[in-house]
Order: structure tokens, then sequence, then C-alpha cells
């Protein structure tokens, strides 16, 4: 009898201690690995407009450049997705994300020919890309209940790094040219590359078992049907807001405004501050009450907000509507997100994957519009985003909230 007491307590404490191993692992390495893939990304914002100067760029060409990227992080997140549901060793797919956006960005630190620049920031956006649907698959197959919440708390990490970034960037760039600071920029993606040689082989293999050629076929079933294809459009509605909103802010800050780089990078940090601060809040509101009404007045809120920043008339009322503007769009981003999976169905890296590989390639028109927009008044770049966020929440007011059925859905890995 003691021998058994003794086995059964020696299994219950490996487990517990397995359980809490894994804690660590999804909630704090893994939004700790989204801060430093997308560390380099968040301080481009603010390194536009220095890139700009030094190279003597357009305004238009900004926003080509902030297109592309966005166009390359589309494209790759999609299959990214589908490896991470089939990868036995899906860690060593999101290790090799780190070196993959570290080399990029260091290539394109070295060069001041627009297109090679414009090419490798592009392939660093792909390969920070790739880290968000199999990081995010592994995450809600973890917490399939909780998805709102854990969705969130992995978008805290890459908003903390873009609060952090372009402030830090905003500060550098009064001492040190873009490239140099770039270079410092890619500085955490590296650390991070090396702490995950030894985590990579901790994260869990996907319970899938299925070949890719049914996987497809699946997907685009679970995409075709009306709700699915509503929430995408809202999506796509959402990204060309965001990116529209934040390629062309700080050019706005500065030559509209009069705002320092410094000044500058602290508006922009309060604006991803907002956002990352209330999401886990409001994920873990949506896993309780639901998604739809919470997203709805988020989006049309943040869209009215961000036209108010171009009617006011005092620098010191920005900061405050830059922090409720924040507020408003970013912290619905992983309720959207939880929505998407939960209407959609099927598996999870794939179907976020497809999410963020639609809303990432659209988004680029965003950046495209905006900068059109912005040779004529750079307000008027704001104001197209507030437009599209608007829309985005009109868009998702007919939606039926009810959730796909799928046998797929709530595999729990733990």
């Amino acid at each position: 009898m003691l021998n058994l007491m003794y086995k059964i307590r020696n299994h219950w404490t490996s487990n517990t201690d397995a359980n809490k191993e894994k804690k660590w692992l999804y909630l704090i390495a893994f939004p700790v690995g989204h801060g430093a893939v997308d560390w380099g990304g968040g301080a481009l914002w603010l390194l536009g407009p220095a890139m700009a100067l030094s190279m003597g760029l357009s305004h238009f060409q900004v926003g080509l450049l902030f297109a592309a990227r966005q166009v390359a992080a589309g494209i790759s997140q999609l299959p990214a997705g589908m490896i991470g549901d089939k990868l036995k060793r899906r860690g060593n797919f999101l290790l090799v994300t780190f070196w993959w956006v570290s080399v990029a960005q260091l290539v394109a630190s070295n060069s001041l020919n627009y297109w090679i620049v414009v090419v490798f920031l592009s392939l660093a956006s792909s390969g920070a890309a790739a880290w968000h649907p199999v990081a995010m698959g592994s995450m809600v197959q973890y917490m399939p209940n909780r998805k709102g919440f854990i969705l969130a708390i992995h978008m805290l990490g890459g908003s903390i790094a873009e609060i952090t970034a372009p402030l830090l960037a905003g500060i550098l760039l009064i001492f040190l040219d873009w490239d140099r600071v770039l270079q410092i920029s890619t500085v955490p993606t590296v650390i991070l590359g090396l702490i995950f040689l030894r985590l990579a082989p901790m994260v869990k293999a996907s319970p899938y078992q299925s070949g890719i050629g049914l996987n497809i076929k699946d997907l685009m079933k679970s995409v075709i049907k009306p709700g699915s294809l509503t929430i995408l459009m809202m999506i796509m509605l959402h990204n060309m807001s965001l990116v529209a909103f934040m390629s062309m802010t700080p050019l706005y800050f500065q030559e509209v405004r009069g705002l320092s780089s410094g000044l500058t990078g602290l508006g922009f940090s309060l604006f991803l501050l907002g956002g990352a601060v209330t999401a886990p809040f409001v994920g873990h509101i949506s896993d309780k009450i639901g998604r739809k009404t919470i997203s709805i007045w988020g989006l049309i809120g943040g869209g009215i907000c961000a036209w108010l920043i171009t009617l006011t008339t005092s620098n010191l009322t920005i900061f405050p509507l830059l922090i409720i503007t924040g507020v408003l769009m970013l912290s619905v981003h992983s309720v959207i997100m939880a929505m998407a999976l939960e209407k959609i169905g099927h598996r999870e890296s794939t179907v976020l994957g497809l999410i963020s590989s639609i809303g990432e390639g659209f988004a680029a028109l965003g950046a495209i519009f905006a900068g059109i927009l912005g040779n004529m008044a750079l307000a008027y770049s704001l104001i197209l985003a507030g437009i599209l966020s608007i829309v985005a929440g009109l868009a998702l007011w007919p939606l039926n909230q009810n959730p796909a059925k799928d046998d797929n859905q709530t595999i729990h890995v733990q």
C-alpha cells in the first residue's frame, strides 16, 4: 500500500512539474519570443521618417516600403500555419524565424539602395510573420477554452516590443543614423534566437496527422461560409486601417505637428500601450460574454478617435487621444482573431495563418492608399484609417456569432 501511494505521489508530482514547465513556456517564453521577432519591425515605424530624410524618399515611397513588408508577411503566414499543423518539431521552426529576421535586418541596415532595403526588410517581415500562426496555434491548443485571453497574451509580447522599440528608436535617432538604430534593434531578436536553442525542443508536437491536401480542402469548405467571409472582410479592413494609421502617423506628427523624433516615439508608444494594457482584460471578458459587441464598438470608436486626432488644435490633447485610440483599435485585435478561429473552425495554426495572411496582405493596400493621400495632405491618411476602422465595425454588425462545429477545434495539448 505504501509503495502504491509513493508511486501515485511521484506520478502526480511529475505531471504537476511538467504542466508548470509548459505554462511557463506558453505564457511567458512565447510572448517574449513574439516581442523579439517583432522588435525590428516596431522600430521601423519610427525609422520611416529618418530613412525618408536620409535617402530622399517621398511619402509614397515610404508607404510602398511598408506595403511591401505587409505583402511579404501575408505571403508567409498561411504556409507557416500549415507547416505548424504538420511539424513534429515545430519548436525548430520557431527557432529559425529569429535568425531569418536577424540576418535580413542586418543586410538591410548595411545598404543605402532603396530597393535592396525594401527587399531585405520585406524578408525580415516574412520571417517575423511566420512566427505568429505557429506560436498562436500552439498556445490556443494549450488553452482551447480561453482563446481570447491566450491570444491577447501572445499579442501582449508583440505590443510591448512595439511600444518599447519605437520609443527607444526615437531617442537613439537623436544621436545615431537609422541604419545603426536598426542594427541595435536587431539585438533582442539575436538574444531570443540563442535562448530558443534550449527552448525549441520543449514545444509540443502538433496533434494533427492527416495530409496537407486534405487540410486545404477542409479549410476551403470552412472559409466559403457567409459568416466566415464576413469576418475575413472585416479583418482586411481592420488591418488596412491599422497599417494606414501606423505608417503615416509618425510623419504626420513630425511634418504637420512639428514634434521631435523623441515626442513622436512617445506618442506612438502611448497608442500601442493603450492596446497592450487592455488587451488581456478585453480578451478575458470576450471569453465570458461574447466577442461581437466588443469588436464592433472597439472598431467604430477607434476610427472616430483616429479622425479626431486630425481635428484637435492642441498637441497636448493628441497624447490622450492616442491612448484611447489604441485602447479601442488594438485591444480588440485578439478578440477578432478568436472570433474568426471559432467561426471558421478547423486546425488552429492553419486558420490563424490564413487569417493573418489575408489580413497582412490586404493591409498593404492601407499603406499604399495612405501614402498616396499623404502626398496630398498627411491628415488625409489618418482620416482614411478612421474610415476603414468604422467600416470594419459596421461590416461585423449583421454577423451571427455562433461558432463553427469542428472536431479539430478543441484539442487540448497539455
